[in-house]
């Protein structure tokens, strides 16, 4: 996963020079990629995104080299963990907090597998 990892860098780092983002949380990522590389990163599921520091990442089969895009994410930020999230304020009772947060502070907490 290191070139995936390396070519994010820069996609992110672009991105800051370019004052799209301040942080790699405030991106939102969709790698294309072959065969081998789908399936090594689809395993991750749900956890690539903390694998990659982002706020969302998903990955897409694609035929031909990796590529990799980084956009600005429109969603709120959670007050707690800084993700930028379409369901923060989903609970009335903590408006500034997305779901996972009110699910890890007052539920039963979020499943993770790898990250």
């Amino acid at each position: 996963m290191c070139t995936q990892h390396r070519k994010l860098s820069k996609k992110l780092e672009e991105q800051r020079a370019a004052g799209t983002i301040g942080s790699a949380l405030q991106a939102e990522v969709d790698v294309y990629a072959a065969q081998e590389t789908f399936e090594l990163l689809t395993r991750l599921g749900d956890d690539l995104r903390l694998v990659f520091i982002t706020s969302r990442a998903e990955v897409h089969r694609h035929e031909g080299e990796l590529e990799i895009k980084v956009t600005p994410s429109s969603h709120p930020k959670c007050a707690r963990c800084w993700h930028y999230r379409e369901d923060v304020g989903s609970d009335a009772n903590h408006p500034t907090l997305c779901g996972r947060c009110v699910s890890n502070l007052f539920g039963d907490g979020e499943a993770r597998e790898y990250a």
